[in-house]
């Protein structure tokens, strides 16, 4: 069985990388020179997801339940949870993503 490094999490899945999906014979080739700045990446998907979703903080599997089971509107939502609620939300068939760093902005003071 394979499961994440960081979150040891075991519901990974495949997903297709461009250089499996054929291209028609019109397309530019893939250049593998080209590189992402990973650190850039990240820091876009952090700020969308603090500017996006809602915080609601250590309540996130509670909130998660409740728009699961339709007692509140589904929204996006962000927050923090125990491991023992991560189960539930499994067992739930709840789908969460885990950051593997912190999403909260940094005090460049505070370093």
């Amino acid at each position: 069985m394979i499961a994440c490094p960081i979150c040891e999490d075991t519901g990974v899945f495949k997903l297709p990388s461009m250089f499996a999906i054929k291209g028609s014979s019109g397309s530019l080739p893939i250049d593998p020179s080209q590189t992402v700045d990973v650190a850039a990446l990240g820091k876009k998907i952090v700020d969308y997801v603090q500017n996006n979703f809602d915080n609601v903080g250590a309540d996130f599997a509670e909130e998660a339940l409740k728009m699961h089971f339709g007692v509140t509107e589904p929204r996006s939502i962000r927050g923090v949870s125990t491991p023992k609620e991560e189960e539930t939300l499994k067992a739930e068939g709840i789908r969460f993503f885990k950051f593997p760093f912190s999403s909260e902005p940094s005090d460049p003071e505070a370093s």
